[in-house]
Order: structure tokens, then sequence, then C-alpha cells
């Protein structure tokens, strides 16, 4: 195998693993339909850029939660939800990185505006350009889902399982958890990822959720393998039948081997910090730019985070209640 293609492969796993949890992001909007556009779709946006697999260089995927109608195309919506995930396949290490989806930045060509109407502006493209100017960080591939792609392949591989870290209570939602480790079904994993109303940080308690369920995905899909090697085939098998792609098969099934290598309690999940206020009738986040420059520095040298460049988790109060 070539160079060339020893990284396009190791770019994909990171797009494979993430987008397989990425519809863990929907729910983020007001609007929760029925049948939903289930798709998922993974396209590289700079990977002439991914390092080798025994490389320390890391591998960026962006992850866009659509808030489409089932009628709708979910690359043309607003993208309520926004995940960065940078991997680092030598040191079987990750770092998940929430964006408020009211954050008000510059959008490339539009001006100021909430990040997520640049879905909406100029499809998966125009958001990456403006995460790739948000932060200097150059994303090797992007990832995009509707709510009920992830309800399907959740209920496909026999539910999530996830360390719920606290009581949930949000009847919007329709999430009710008590704390502990539980399988979860398509619906209650979604109900988990839209909960927001019982979260001291609002959004940003939610998008830390959210990150939540990536993580538990990779520990998971770990773990099934190292037990049964065979249950790659029903992840593979989830995310075909659900997911839009020009990747080929057996190129989806050489990187989901390689996937099972992340080690879960290595992958850092974090929030971009911020405060919130208005903008003319525009109820938006202003990111704390000095914590965002820091993050984005350290992140883009290795995909990891130096332990002083970890901000507070917005679920604090709750997790130190537990």
């Amino acid at each position: 195998m070539t160079a060339a293609a020893v990284r396009r492969r190791a770019a994909l796993l990171a797009a494979f693993l993430v987008a397989w949890v990425a519809g863990s992001v929907l729910g983020a909007g007001e609007h929760e339909t029925a049948g939903a556009n289930p798709l998922f779709q993974i396209e590289p946006a700079h990977a002439e850029f991914v390092p080798t697999l025994n490389s320390d260089e890391p591998i960026f995927v962006l992850v866009i939660g659509s808030d489409a109608r089932p009628d709708q195309e979910v690359n043309s919506q607003r993208a309520d939800s926004l995940h960065i995930v940078a991997l680092n396949p030598a040191a079987g290490k990750a770092t998940v990185v929430g964006i408020p989806r009211d954050s008000y930045v510059p959008i490339p060509d539009y001006g100021m505006n909430k990040i997520n109407a640049a879905l909406a502006m100029g499809g998966p493209e125009l958001v990456v350009r403006t995460i790739e100017e948000l932060t200097g960080i150059t994303m090797d591939y992007w990832a995009i889902t509707g709510f009920d792609g992830f309800r399907a392949m959740v209920d496909q591989i026999d539910g999530l399982v996830v360390d719920v870290p606290f009581a949930l209570n949000d009847a919007a939602a329709q999430a009710f958890f008590e704390p502990g480790v539980q399988r979860l079904d398509g619906d209650n994993a979604l109900a988990l990822a839209r909960d927001r109303h019982d979260l001291p940080a609002g959004d940003f308690g939610r998008s830390e959720n959210q990150g939540l369920l990536m993580v538990s995905a990779l520990a998971q899909l770990r773990k099934e393998f190292t037990q049964d090697p065979s249950r790659l085939l029903d992840w593979l098998g989830a995310f075909t039948r659900n997911a839009q792609t020009t990747v080929p098969l057996d190129e989806l099934v050489n990187l989901a081997f390689t996937g099972t290598a992340i080690i879960h309690k290595r992958v850092v999940n974090i929030v971009l910090p911020g405060g919130s206020g208005s903008t003319g009738t525009l109820s938006v986040v202003q990111l704390d730019q000095a914590v965002l420059q820091a993050i984005s520095t350290d992140l883009a040298d290795d995909g990891l985070l130096k332990k002083g460049n970890i901000p507070p988790s917005p679920n604090a109060p709750l997790l130190e209640s537990e």
C-alpha cells in the first residue's frame, strides 16, 4: 500500500468513527420531527494533509448536526450542533471539542452571524471554511447527519452503552435518566443528546453530553470487537444501511479495524467556553477568544490538549453533586 493510500485510510477511519456517532449531536434544534431524512454523509475536506497511521500528527474531522425536517436536505439547513474530533492514532488518544451553536463568528463572504447559519448559507464546505478560519486548524474530513439515521444505527447495533454521569429530567427532550451505566436504544440515546433544559449551562452542557455519546461509541466499538471480532460487521452494516459516502466498503472495513485501537479513557471531551448575550435581535454566544486561541493552538500540534488548556466542564455543578 502506498503512503498516500495509508494516509487516506487513516483519515477515513476518523470520519467513520465520528460519523457513526454524529447523530448524537442532533436534537440540538427545537423542532423534533418524525421520519427525518436518515442521511449520514462523509466527505474529504483537505485530506491530502492527513498523516500516516504511525505518525503523531493529528487527524481532524468536523462533525455537523443538521436541523433538517423530513422533506429537507440536511446540507441546506442550520447546523445546530458542531464538534471537532481530533484523533492521534499513534497514541490511541483523541479530543472532542464542542462548539456552541449560537457562537457569533465571522462567516467567510457573509460577515458576522451565528455559526449555525453557515450550513444553510453554503453547505458543509462553508461550515468547514468557517471553522478553519475561526480556529486556524485545517479539517481533513467532514461528516453530517440527521437524527433518524442515528436512531436507526443505535438500534441496529443493539443499543449504545453509556455511563450517564448524573440524573436527567427534561420533559421537552423526553430525557429521564438515573446516573449509571445503561444501554440506550435509539430513542433514548437521542433524548440524552437533546436534553438541555435541566442542565445548568443549557446548550453548553448539552454539547458536552453529545461528546459523551461519541466517546461511549468509541469505547463500545473497542470492547465489542475485543470480545467478538464479528461484531465489527454489525457496526459496518448499521453504517452502510444509513449512510451516503464515496468511500468503498472494503476501505470502511479496513478503517473500522484500525478504529478499535482508540482508547476511550484517553479521549478528552470539552466545550468551548463563552458568554451568552445578544446582538440586535439575535441571542448569541460570545466565545472566550483567549481560551479559543489557546485551545486551537494546542490542538493543532498533535490533536491533544495540555491539562492547563482544558476548560471546566459546563456540567460541573451536576458532576460534583453525584
